[in-house]
């Protein structure tokens, strides 16, 4: 048997990219299954024995499963309201403060362990948790948000630049939260 013929029997050998490392060699049948799992999607890029550069998975020959699933909901049709809740939160996160600050002096003799706490595990947790239930929506439309986890439940002013540009809208809540983490940082020096 020639080479070329053994070649053309032998199933192809993917290479796929995820985080950044290159990953493979797999089956297309492992590339499907990473693809039903939402580990992988459309803008993979993937490479195979024959192609002369990486190429987005809707784009190769793999490309034709697609086309059994609807496209993501368009980025206009979904809902924002939780990232602008999070857009304006540093300065809800400012009165809370103030309300707890007020509290302590009103009641100088007790223990403040659990309010003073408070103070940092209140915009911790509200952040996560706005992050998290809109990266489940997002999830829900068909976008694949793996990719954010991280700055989901961290880095929420990040969370909020990344998702404008993977969803290809302007980042308007990113500079709205810079905005009002600013006015907060001002009204706690008056």
């Amino acid at each position: 048997m020639s080479d070329a013929a053994i070649e053309q029997s032998a199933p192809a050998e993917w290479f796929y990219t995820q985080s950044g490392q290159r990953k493979g060699p797999v089956a297309a049948a492992e590339i499907h299954a990473l693809l039903a799992d939402k580990a992988i999607d459309a803008d993979t890029p993937v490479w195979r024995k024959g192609l002369s550069d990486w190429l987005p998975l809707s784009k190769s020959e793999l490309g034709g499963v697609l086309r059994d699933e609807p496209p993501p909901v368009a980025a206009t049709h979904i809902n924002n309201g939780f990232v602008w809740a999070l857009a304006v939160a540093p300065l809800a996160y400012f009165l809370i403060e103030a309300m707890i600050l007020g509290y302590q002096l009103n009641t100088p003799y007790e223990d403040h362990q659990l309010s003073s706490a408070l103070l940092w595990i209140i915009p911790a947790a509200a952040n996560a948790i706005l992050c998290l239930l809109d990266q489940q929506q997002l999830k829900a439309a068909g976008y694949n948000s793996a990719w954010i986890t991280f700055f989901a439940v961290l880095l929420a002013p990040v969370y909020l630049f990344v998702r404008a540009q993977r969803l290809r809208q302007t980042p308007t809540y990113g500079f709205v939260w810079v905005a009002t983490f600013v006015v907060s940082i001002l009204l706690r020096a008056a």
